[in-house]
């Protein structure tokens, strides 16, 4: 009975649903009540591996005068149940730019910031000293799996996102943030709310304040 009860404890703490699952969600985005965009999430966690991808793109009216696409890919191991990067990708094209980085990640430090174009400013960020900093996806789903906090590097910028409490349980703050590359500390990202069911790990809606604007996520 007593090793029955072990093994019973070791099959509940390994195999936890939302460890061995493939999630997916559609969202539509909106600002000031127009509709501007439209996003596909999806995460794929297997044994001790995840990876998760963002695509999105620009719908509605104004997309014929300002379009957009954006693709954010993720992938890297599961310890302790944490998730831990190993490389991070972001394509972003507008009308006017194209945009790529690509981060890859050695145990618990950044190994390679590559920006595409390249940056020409000097670093302000001794990048290649942090410890324990994650791309902004890793970091964004380790809070969804329920941790506090999570030190995020996106390529441009360090931060550190926090869950709030009280009143604020919904809303990840976005604290100590520093950009990389230029000489200032205006902060873009200010917040973002997050709304969950109980099924599954991804948000029902989500609500970011970046720019002084708000963006609204609604799942479809």
């Amino acid at each position: 009975m007593k090793l029955f009860f072990k093994l019973f404890i070791f099959l509940i703490f390994f195999f936890q649903p939302a460890l061995s699952k493939e999630f997916f969600a559609e969202y539509q985005i909106k600002t000031k009540g127009i509709k501007i965009g439209h996003l596909v999430w999806k995460v794929q966690i297997i044994d001790d591996f995840y990876e998760t991808s963002i695509e999105l793109t620009g719908k509605g009216v104004f997309s014929r005068i300002f379009s957009f696409d954006g693709q954010y890919g993720a992938a890297g191991k599961i310890q302790s149940k944490k998730l831990i990067p190993q490389k991070y990708s972001q394509k972003w094209v507008t009308s006017k730019k194209k945009r790529n980085v690509e981060l890859l990640f050695n145990g618990e430090k950044i190994s390679k910031i590559i920006l595409d174009p390249a940056e020409k400013e000097f670093s302000r960020v001794r990048y290649n000293e942090l410890k324990n900093y994650m791309d902004p996806l890793t970091s964004f789903l380790n809070i969804l799996l329920g941790s506090n906090t999570s030190n995020t590097v996106d390529g441009r910028r360090v931060y550190t996102m926090e869950l709030g409490s009280g009143t604020n349980q919904n809303r990840i703050l976005i604290k100590k943030y520093t950009n990389i590359w230029a000489d200032h500390k205006r902060n873009d990202l200010e917040y973002i709310d997050i709304y969950k069911k109980k099924e599954g790990i991804l948000p029902s809606k989500i609500n970011i304040k970046f720019k002084g604007n708000l963006f609204i996520l609604n799942k479809i």
